[in-house]
This record gives structure tokens, sequence and C-alpha cells, in this order.
């Protein structure tokens, strides 16, 4: 790829950084779902590290780390009206005595993200958990861009729209964060494009350099989640299955290589991890005088909120940060409107691969509410499916055949329009949300001033003022959006 097309690539990149970062400070640590597991169990990941983490006995699932990740630091947590300023009332983030916590000694989840998690640990716990959200934001950002250069055009395209059109805001606030989510997103988002390319790839550079990119996506997915290894199977599946005839995949050519390998390494995760899940026999809570018949009717009427809930049609953190009607009409219109643009060019493996990929988002969170008698809204949540959702969307983007997908300058304007608009409402309102506190109603909170320095209560001693903050991860985001859309506008076919 030439210098002059990279550039706009790479400064989009920046600004995408930029404002994942700004998203990074816009709460605490333990903002996160679940990081009153996740902050210890990264502490814990070494074993027994003086003044880290004490297991007190192997394999039990509790241990000791600093006081700060207690789960009682989470004050906030299911209380919308705490602010983050809680946490200072209740211990000094300096604190170096060692207090209970959940860890994950007994491998509920792969070790592999809070192995890597816990080299960034310093002697400062509070710059510890932020450094982390940073990495996270680096690496997402370091990927897209080098799998975005050396991917094939049509390839490429598909892959920018869908992080422009999904990540808005449930991956905004998953991936610059302390929960294994992060990488099941970052993973799984980039890793079908990077195997389309590496398998469509001819010159040596772009399959050596796909070749890595593949091979570290993959095994980020892999040691994330449970549930992520068999995504990575079935998403593997379906790209050799777009990628080459049926026959050809059979004849197992030593570019197979690699994606098998990775595909068997998923295979062994998933049968020797614990499903975090509940594959087969569900998550707890549900009633069990629930009828068969009420789950299945009632859960398949309100499914769609497991996709509007990844758009901002649900809480973010703790579900305790209520979105506003802007942010989740505005983002769902984006990503409907990007699928809709994108079967203007189908081919019958594509509708294959994109029914096969909905089926899975379709039934599996379905059949987990029903062995656990709940109810959609109950233990199951959006985030578990995102990384399908984000392979779903690019699939739709791909321009297989000879007609090129395109976007026209009103469809652009609209989209981009859409997109900064449910950008900046979502960040305006999770900053609200932990610098003041909101009430619980469906709206968010009496404290809904535009000028977030009112009423401050915790922010950051080093960043500006939190409403200087908000404009700059706004803007920083409009711009990466703004470059990305226009790139979309220039018409990408298939080049074979």
């Amino acid at each position: 790829m030439r210098l002059r097309k990279s550039l706009p690539i790479v400064l989009a990149g920046i600004s995408a950084f930029f404002a994942l970062s700004t998203w990074a400070f816009a709460s605490p640590p333990g903002s996160a779902p679940d990081d009153d597991f996740h902050l210890p169990a990264i502490w814990c990941s070494h074993g027994f590290v003086e003044g880290l983490c004490d297991p007190e006995f192997a394999d039990d699932g509790y241990g000791k780390t600093p006081t700060p990740l207690s789960p009682s630091a989470i004050c906030f947590a299911f209380n919308s009206e705490n602010s983050a300023a809680c946490q200072a009332k209740q211990f000094d983030w300096n604190n170096k005595e060692l207090a209970g916590s959940r860890t994950n000694e007994i491998g509920r989840f792969p070790n592999g993200f809070y192995w890597t998690m816990h080299l960034l640990i310093g002697d400062d716990t509070l710059q510890s958990a932020m450094a982390m959200r940073i990495f996270n934001s680096f690496v997402a950002v370091v990927l897209l861009i080098v799998t975005a250069i050396y991917a094939q055009p049509f390839i490429r395209f598909a892959l920018i729209g869908t992080w422009v059109s999904v990540v808005t805001p449930l991956a905004l606030f998953t991936i610059p964060s302390t929960n294994p989510s992060s990488w099941s997103i970052i993973g799984l988002g980039i890793y079908w494009a990077a195997l389309l390319s590496f398998l469509q790839s001819k010159e040596k550079k772009y399959l050596l350099i796909n070749g890595v990119i593949i091979t570290i996506t993959g095994l980020m997915t892999i040691n994330s989640r449970s549930e992520a290894s068999p995504y990575l199977l079935l998403v593997t599946v379906i790209i050799l299955f777009l990628h080459a005839p049926i026959k050809e995949i059979f004849k197992l050519k030593l570019k197979y290589l690699l994606p098998i390998t990775i595909s068997a390494l998923a295979a062994y995760e998933f049968l020797t991890t614990p499903s975090t899940l509940g594959w087969s026999s569900g998550l707890q809570g549900g009633d069990p005088n629930r009828t068969r018949g009420e789950l299945w009717f009632r859960n398949i009427s309100q499914w769609p909120r497991l996709i509007d809930g990844s758009v901002g049609g649900w809480p973010l953190g703790w579900f305790d940060t209520p979105l506003p009607p802007m942010t989740s009409f505005f983002s769902l219109l984006v990503l409907i409107g990007f699928f809709f643009i994108g079967l203007r060019v189908t081919t019958w493996k594509k509708n294959i691969s994109l029914i096969l990929i909905m089926g899975a988002i379709f039934y599996i969170p379905l059949r987990i509410l029903y062995l656990g008698f709940n109810f959609v809204g109950e233990g199951v949540q959006p985030r578990y499916f995102l990384p399908l959702l984000m392979v779903f969307v690019g699939i739709s983007l791909l321009a297989l055949g000879k007609e090129p997908i395109t976007f026209s300058f009103s469809q652009a304007f609209v989209l981009f329009g859409s997109l900064v608009v449910a950008h900046a409402f979502a960040l305006h309102y999770t900053m609200r949300r932990y610098i003041t506190g909101v009430s619980s109603g469906f709206t968010g909170s009496d404290k809904t001033d535009w000028n977030l320095n009112q009423d401050v209560e915790w922010w950051w001693s080093a960043l500006p003022n939190p409403l200087t903050t908000w404009v700059f991860g706004s803007l920083t985001f409009a711009l990466a959006a703004f470059i990305a859309i226009n790139y979309l506008r220039k018409p990408i076919k298939l080049s074979q």
C-alpha cells in the first residue's frame, strides 16, 4: 500500500487511540463488569508474588491482593447515584495491605489475558490499572492499522466499515478496560479480516505480516474468554468457506496449516476450560417455575435487545451507567445502515455465511437463557456476542464479486453525523455518571447538565477538566470517523 494511501489510515489510527484513551479515563478502575474478579485475577495470575498476591490455598479461587482491588473498593457498582469519589472515602490507592478477593486459580477463565496484564503492574496500583487500559487501546489500534494497510482492498473496506459501525458505545467502553472481553472484541474483530487477507495474499511480505496478525489476534481471542474459542472455530470455517471452493479446502495446502493450528489450540482451550457462559447448564439466577413455552416465547420476542445492547440500548459498566436514546437510536441507525449497504452486493456463499453467524448469535443466548430459566436481561450480556456481531457486519460488507460496494455522499453524511452524535452523548453520559453520580431513572439523572465541570466530585488531577477532556475525546473520535467514512466512499472491488 502506497504511503499516500497509508497516511490517512495512520492519522485515523492516532485519532482513534486518543479517543479510546479518553474512554479509558472516563471511568475509574473497577468500573468494567465483574472487575472485583478480573482485577484480582490479574494481580494473582503469576501465583504468589510478594506484595501483590497471596493465593493462600492453591486452586481455591480466593486470595489476597492489594486493598484497592478488593470487592468493597468498587463502592459505586450497581449504584448509579454514587460517584467514583466514594473510593477515596474508603481507601488509599497507595495502601499495600492485602485483602481477600476472588481470583482465577480454579481456571474459570483462560489465564493468558490476566498473565499479560500482570506484566504491566508497577509500584502504584492505580497507575498499573490505568496502564493496562491504555495498553489494550494501543494494541487494538496498532493491530487494526496494520491489518487495514496490508489487507486486500475489499477486505480493508469491510474491516474499516465494521469498526466504524459497531464500536459505539459498548466496544469503546470495553476495549480500554481490564475485562477479558476486551481481547475477545479486539481479537475476533480483526482475526477474520487478517485470515481472509492471509489466504488471498500472493506476495511473501503480505503473507508474512497477515500471518503474524492472525497468530496474535487468534491467541488473544483464545486467551480471553472460554466462549471466544468456539467463536474463533466458527469464524475460521466460514472464512475458509468464503475463500475457496470446498474441494480446494480439503487439499490441505500449506497456507491452511496456520489457521488449522490456531483452530486446534482454540478447540483444546474450549475443551479444557470450564464454560463461563453455561453452554450446557445455563447461568444461575433464573426462576425454575418458568415454563418452557414462557421462556422461549418471551426470550425470542426480546432477543433484539441483545443486539441493541451493543449499541447503547443497555447501561454500561455494572449496568449502572444509563445512556440516552440519542446514543442507542443513532448507533442502531449506523449499524443497520452499514448492514443494508453491504447487502447490495451478495453471493450465495456470503448469504450462507451471514445466516450461520446470525444463527449462532440467535441460538446460543436463547439456549443459555432457557437452560438457566432466565429471561433476556438476566445473566446473558450483549458483550458476550459482540465479537460475533462484528464478524457478521464485516462479512456483510465484503464485496465478493465484480460489483463494488459504494456509499453515496448523502449516505456518508447521515452515517457520519449519526455516529458522531451517538458517540458524543455516550461519552458525556459515561463521564457524568462517575463524576457526580446519576439517578437510576431511565433518562439517566437529574444531574445531566451539559457542563461536566459543574459539581465535580471525582476526576483525574493530571488531566484537563472534564468538559475539555470530553471535547477532546469527541473531536478525536469524529476525526477518525470522518477519515474512515470518507475512505469508504471510494468504490472497492474484489481484486483477483
